[in-house]
Order: C-alpha cells, then sequence, then structure tokens
C-alpha cells in the first residue's frame, strides 16, 4: 500500500504541474505541452536477454521465469520543434515471475512451484522525433534513459511437506539507470487529443535484482544455495493518449437582443 500511495503522490504532482505548464504553453505557443497517460503490456524476450534464469547446487536445483506484466503510468512532452519533442513521465511497473523447484538425491525427490510479483518505478526522459504521414498521423521514434527505483526485495518461502523447505531471496540495489527506445505511430485530432500506439525495448545496465535459492531439511545441518542475477530487459506493447488543450478564456458575455 505504502508503494501505491507514493506512486499516486507523485502522479498527483505530475497533473498539478503539468496543468501550469499547459496554462505557460497557451500564452507561449513556441514550445506546446501536452500531458498524457500511459499503459503497457510487457512481454519478456530471449533476444534481449535470458527469459529464465537457473539455480543448481547438488541435488537441488531451481528456475525463474520471467512471465507477462504490465504498466502505467503519466506523461508531459514538450514540443520544441514540429519534429524534435522531449518528454518525461512517472511509470508503475509490475513484473510477474514463475518459480519452478526441486531436490532430488538417493532417499529424496520433491519439487515444488509458487509465483513472484516485483514492482518497481521509472522516471522515463525521451528524446522524441516525429515524422508526418498524413493530416493527422505521425510516426514517432524516441530514445533516452530511464531512471528506475526499486522499493524493496522480495522473498519466497515453499515447504512441500514434511521437514523440507525451500527459501529463495532477490536483493535489489534501490536506484539504476537503463536504456529506453520505442517506436510507433500517433493519430491527432484537435478536439479529442492524440492517440498513440507502437512498442518500446527497455536494455538494463545492470541486474533486476540478485537472485539465490536454498534448499534446507529440518535438524539437519546439510544445506544447497546458489545464486544469479535476473536481468529482467522486455518489450513492450504501448497505449498512450494525449489530453486535447482547452483554453479557459475566462467569462465570456452573451450579447442579448436589441430592443
Amino acid at each position: 500500500m505504502k508503494g501505491y500511495f507514493i506512486f499516486f503522490s507523485l502522479v498527483y504532482f505530475l497533473l498539478g504541474s503539468s496543468l501550469a505548464f499547459c496554462q505557460l504553453g497557451e500564452k507561449n505557443e513556441k514550445f506546446p505541452i501536452h500531458f498524457g497517460l500511459q499503459a503497457r503490456i510487457l512481454q519478456p524476450s530471449e533476444f534481449l536477454g535470458p527469459r529464465v534464469s537457473t539455480l543448481n547446487d547438488g541435488g537441488f536445483s531451481s528456475s525463474l521465469t520471467q512471465k507477462m506484466g504490465f504498466s502505467y503510468g503519466a506523461l508531459i512532452r514538450a514540443d520544441y520543434t514540429k519534429s524534435i519533442s522531449v518528454e518525461g513521465g512517472l511509470n508503475y511497473i509490475q513484473r510477474q515471475f514463475s518459480a519452478q523447484m526441486s531436490f532430488a538425491d538417493s532417499l529424496v525427490n520433491i519439487a515444488d512451484s509458487n509465483n513472484l510479483t516485483f514492482i518497481n518505478y521509472e522516471l522515463p526522459l525521451m528524446g522524441i522525433v516525429k515524422i508526418q504521414l498524413g493530416q493527422k498521423i505521425f510516426a514517432i521514434a524516441g530514445l533516452g534513459p530511464t531512471f528506475s527505483y526499486k522499493p524493496t526485495n522480495v522473498a519466497l518461502i515453499d515447504q512441500p511437506g514434511g521437514p523440507h523447505t525451500f527459501y529463495h531471496s532477490g536483493t535489489v540495489k534501490k536506484f539504476g539507470v537503463d536504456l529506453n527506445a520505442q517506436i510507433g505511430f500517433e493519430f491527432r485530432t484537435r478536439k479529442s487529443g492524440f492517440y498513440y500506439v507502437g512498442g518500446s525495448v527497455k536494455v538494463p545496465t545492470g541486474y533486476l535484482f540478485n537472485w539465490g535459492g536454498k534448499y534446507s531439511k529440518q535438524n539437519s545441518s546439510e544445506y544447497y544455495i546458489d545464486f544469479i542475477k535476473v536481468n529482467g530487459a522486455f518489450l513492450s506493447i504501448d497505449f498512450r493518449y494525449y489530453l486535447p488543450k482547452i483554453k479557459n478564456s475566462g467569462m465570456q458575455f452573451i450579447p442579448g437582443p436589441i430592443e
């Protein structure tokens, strides 16, 4: 709950700032400001990094598979020219993982599975190039850094039965910088706003978290343990909507009939 409170507080601040910038943009149309909302479907890809991370130590084996996730957030775009813009924002990201674990030796053979949710926040800063393809259609390409914040570590404890215990934990670096690239198409209307659909890729410069696994048996000093760094790169399908600019001219005088 604390993470959600921080996120929505920052969105509220971002929205208030964008409205102030939009008012300035109305006075100075040289650099128009646009406020937008974004939703993304995250898809892991073997092309960017291993989708499955595997631990092995003796008879202990464990695998962590990155599954489809989602993201949403708010954006502010400043148009410096008709072809070049700068965009920043705040995104909430939720990743899903599936953990499979087993232990086998000459005396016992056990297995278990569990699911893991990992949450982080990002502040993207993007340079954007726009190419007009028609009266209302634009091709969009962007590139820039993404500043990530990972609020907490993650952990799983599984007891499949009897004296056996599997323990997994992911330790994080709180802050990181990744590279983000995007390409897509934008349909613009004056009254209804801008509609964008496209794809993006996130290439991490460091690991998402350091994943460790351990198997132990009650009343036994023997245990097995291993570590691996989880990459966390992904492709995404992006949907964005930029609000139309509504000019507020104050109260208007409506003339009546002249008698």
